[in-house]
């Protein structure tokens, strides 16, 4: 059974999502502000976490912070913040997806299916051995220039899927269905500040950009 572990200080979201996910199958943790969150993460090890942004005592921002330096287990934020800026903002510290408040139950159950299927294929990962350059996949741990490099379960995917495929140009649409396994949205936003956040990982061990590019039609290796 997985494990999905809510930060949200609103107690009637918090009720209304935990029941909603244990009637399908989730084990539910909960924390009404951030530094609960942190330390109830670090207990149960969760599979995924449910984030609100506006939280007492360490608002989401900070815990996406503090869970970026240990963990690259998906985060959906789910917050009543709609400007785009936020949203790309909240990526490129390491959130996986966002969604906007008031929302469907039924879309939660699915961005967190989707995000779960991405973050499980870690396991098939361990047998992946790559290497391009100064840049090495062993073992679900990404190397340049022989330092490990932290990356996001998606980041990490993406980042695989462009190495699997050295010659191959990868329009947004394939990106997208490829590691989100379901049809693309124009989500433009998404797929551009996870590629922004693996080229600025890139680049800190690196003076070399491995990432083309390709302007009208998406992205390949350089």
């Amino acid at each position: 059974m997985k494990k999905i572990a809510i930060i949200e200080d609103d107690t009637d979201i918090c009720n209304m999502i935990t029941k909603f996910l244990i009637n399908h199958n989730y084990e539910v943790y909960s924390a009404p502000n951030g530094r609960e969150g942190i330390d109830l993460c670090q207990k149960f090890l969760p599979d995924l976490i449910i984030l609100d942004l506006m939280l007492p005592i360490l608002n989401g921002d900070s815990v996406i912070k503090q869970l970026r330096t240990y963990t690259d287990i998906p985060v959906i934020v789910v917050s009543a913040k709609t400007m785009v800026q936020s949203k790309i903002d909240l990526l490129r510290l390491g959130a996986d997806d966002y969604m906007t408040k008031p929302f469907n139950l039924f879309e939660l159950l699915a961005r967190i299916e989707a995000n779960l299927k991405r973050s499980v294929t870690a396991p098939m990962k361990a047998d992946i051995h790559l290497k391009y350059k100064d840049i090495k996949i062993e073992n679900c741990n990404a190397y340049i220039k022989g330092a490990i490099v932290q990356f996001t379960s998606t980041e990490l995917s993406i980042l695989i899927l462009l190495l699997q495929y050295p010659q191959k140009i990868f329009s947004k649409q394939n990106i997208y269905e490829s590691i989100w396994q379901e049809e693309y949205a124009y989500d433009n936003d998404t797929i551009n500040t996870h590629i922004s956040n693996i080229r600025k990982k890139i680049k800190k061990h690196t003076d070399t950009d491995y990432i083309e590019t390709v302007w009208g039609i998406g992205y390949k290796l350089k």
